[in-house]
């Protein structure tokens, strides 16, 4: 029977020293707590993804992206942590643009996406590549800006700027105060 009664009072002394440190270990920092809130979080999470728009039965656009991370709360926003990758087709059906970054990010309530971090456009029906660090996709205006540095590459030439202008289908881009444009022959 004192075995018994022995083992009583561990347990009991156990909890009420795990009760005392529970007790002493709550807090109510806000850092701690904002840490689980939940519009810091995403409410869903996508992994190897590839969507695809179309109007009409018309393929429109084709994003791929490993992972998607989306979120609610007071500004609404998806965000591609690992980069991204768009084809825009035109009416044929045929890739005409492809665009690629290493990170973006789409504002739900702004209507607005931005891609950074080596961003890559290819027209392929001009022959151009554009390479620049940051861009926007502004889907209210329809048109696709950026007020960065960057270089545009065609076969033997290569132009310099400070800026890029198109519409939201990369029809009639325009590279921003051109600071020069080099030629050879190949």
């Amino acid at each position: 029977m004192k075995y018994f009664d022995s083992i009583r009072i561990q347990t009991r002394l156990l909890l009420l020293v795990a009760g005392v440190f529970v007790f002493i270990g709550c807090s109510n920092d806000m850092k701690e707590i904002q840490f689980f809130d939940q519009s810091n979080m995403p409410v869903q999470i996508v992994k190897d993804s590839e969507i695809i728009q179309s109007k009409k039965g018309n393929i429109q656009l084709r994003l791929v992206a490993s992972i998607i991370n989306v979120y609610d709360g007071e500004e609404p926003k998806t965000e591609y942590p690992e980069g991204i990758y768009l084809e825009f087709f035109n009416k044929d059906m045929e890739v005409s643009t492809s665009l690629s970054a290493k990170y973006a990010v789409s504002y739900d309530s702004k209507k607005i996406m931005e891609a950074r971090n080596n961003v890559i456009i290819i027209d392929y029906d001009s022959g151009d590549t554009t390479y620049m660090e940051s861009l926007i996709w502004d889907k209210k205006e329809k048109k696709i800006y950026s007020d960065k540095p960057l270089k545009s590459v065609n076969g033997s030439r290569v132009t310099y700027g400070d800026g890029f202008e198109s519409d939201e289908n990369f029809k009639n881009p325009q590279i921003l105060r051109q600071r020069g444009t080099l030629e050879w022959d190949e």
